[in-house]
């Protein structure tokens, strides 16, 4: 029997609607669910000769973007009220889900970093219960899911800003269980980082969980923009590297130092920059000052120099090839190629994340690796800001900028939802691909393709 595996992640349901069908907080917003919703009723029913599988590989909510904003809500009537709150505001994907179960069709639910909440027991029940009856399997125990020879996982636990420790969520479950509350969770910086400078944020700049590269990529635009926080950021990062310079412990899964990336100096550089485009370029006298929420009475002399700094930065040669290559179908950070490469070593041939938002495919000469991209917005700078002529490059970047002060983005939000389908026959892979699902089409997905969806 031919076993066909669908694979989506990163949908990130969840964050409250805006008004007049705005997007609001939600980075998967209604446009989004609708599509999801059709691609899932579409998909293959299983039969005697095939048997049809869909995996949500991670993210799949969003806990991070409910509020009240919590890092980790370790108590079980908030997490339950928020679990509840993402579902009534996207009630076509849960009932697309539904339907495939009863079709006879085996769906997987997996465990990221935004949605672990959903692991815990009163959450977990609410979740089944909803789905119904079926061949439905939830993996929250820092499993991967495997069929054969491939390997598919969310792809955090080599990320170190958001590997959970599964230890201790262990046994913040055991004793929710038993009715005792749960102390001194080691939440992940990462998700530190978006609950206390993302979240606020995001109020008045809509774009900073959109645009890609983050971190490091987005942080000089939001010091352009004089944006309050960026303080906050640099000491987070700062901690992160040194909490970097040491091996996960047995609660952070893995230990290997093959797994860890060595952090670029390129984001290194690109924080201190952003420090200094807060700081007005060269005006050491401005201070680093909160000032969001005063788009209308930064001065024109500040706002003039720290535009000049965001061109500075921009034009760099570091900086434009940080941009330009991240959405490279072919290119992944080292982050998630050395774990994938030592899974390849050990049998797997081809091995799946998400995580990123990137859709991803990478020859790995034993093995091949694919990236699931997202089913949320995306927005990236526009290329025109690397244009060889100066002139049109700035007023490029001036109107991108524009726009993100007014927090005029509606226009500049991109949906390119991604999934990878790998088809298996006595237990070897004949088929696998990554594509694009967009009006009933599903493309594969390319560089080309990736591009023009994007601009």
């Amino acid at each position: 029997m031919k076993s066909v595996l669908y694979v989506v992640s990163d949908i990130h349901l969840g964050g409250e609607p805006g008004e007049e069908a705005s997007p609001g907080f939600q980075i998967c917003p209604q446009r989004n669910q609708v599509a999801l919703a059709d691609f899932i009723r579409k998909l293959p029913i299983s039969s005697e000769n095939s048997d049809v599988h869909l995996v949500l590989a991670g993210d799949i909510v969003d806990f991070l973007a409910e509020k009240e904003f919590a890092a980790f809500t370790a108590i079980p009537d908030k997490a339950l009220t928020k679990l509840k709150h993402i579902v009534r505001h996207s009630e076509p994907v849960w009932k697309a889900l539904t339907d495939f179960v009863d079709n006879g069709n085996a769906l997987t639910l997996m465990l990221g970093n935004h949605d672990i909440e959903m692991s815990l027991p009163d959450s977990r029940r609410f979740l089944m219960d909803l789905i119904g009856k079926g061949r439905v399997s939830f993996i929250y125990d820092n499993e991967a899911f495997t069929l054969g020879p491939v390997l598919i996982e969310h792809g955090n636990r080599y990320d170190g800003w958001n590997a959970v420790a599964h230890g201790a969520l262990r046994r913040a479950r055991s004793r929710l269980s038993r009715g005792l509350d749960v102390e001194n969770f080691p939440v992940m910086p990462g998700s530190r980082l978006v609950v206390d400078v993302m979240n606020p944020l995001k109020r008045d700049y809509s774009f900073i969980d959109l645009l890609k590269p983050e971190n490091a990529g987005s942080l000089p635009i939001l010091a352009s923009l004089g944006a309050g926080g960026i303080r906050d950021v640099w000491k987070a990062y700062k901690a992160y590297r040194q909490q970097a310079a040491v091996d996960f412990d047995e609660e952070f899964e893995p230990q290997e130092e093959t797994y860890i990336a060595e952090i670029p100096s390129t984001e290194t550089d690109l924080y201190k920059m952003a420090q200094s485009i807060a700081a007005g370029g060269e005006a050491e006298e401005i201070s680093l000052m909160d000032l969001s929420g005063w788009r209308g009475e930064i001065g024109d002399t500040i706002r003039k120099l720290r535009r000049k700094g965001l061109h500075r930065v921009f034009s760099s040669e570091a900086t434009a090839k940080l941009h330009q290559q991240t959405f490279k179908i072919g290119q992944e950070d080292a982050t998630y190629l050395n774990p994938a490469r030592a899974a390849a070593e050990r049998g797997f041939k081809l091995i799946v994340y998400g995580h990123t938002h990137l859709t991803k495919r990478v020859n790995l000469d034993k093995a091949t690796y694919f990236n699931t991209g997202t089913w949320a917005d995306l927005m990236r700078v526009p290329p025109g800001v690397w244009r060889k002529e100066k002139d049109l490059a700035t007023a490029t970047l001036n109107s991108f900028v524009d726009d993100l002060e007014a927090d005029n983005v509606g226009h500049r939000r991109r949906f390119v939802p991604t999934y990878a389908r790998i088809v298996l026959d006595d237990g070897q892979i004949v088929q696998d691909e990554t594509n694009v699902y967009f009006a009933n089409n599903h493309d594969p997905v390319s560089d080309e393709g990736l591009e023009s969806r994007l601009i």
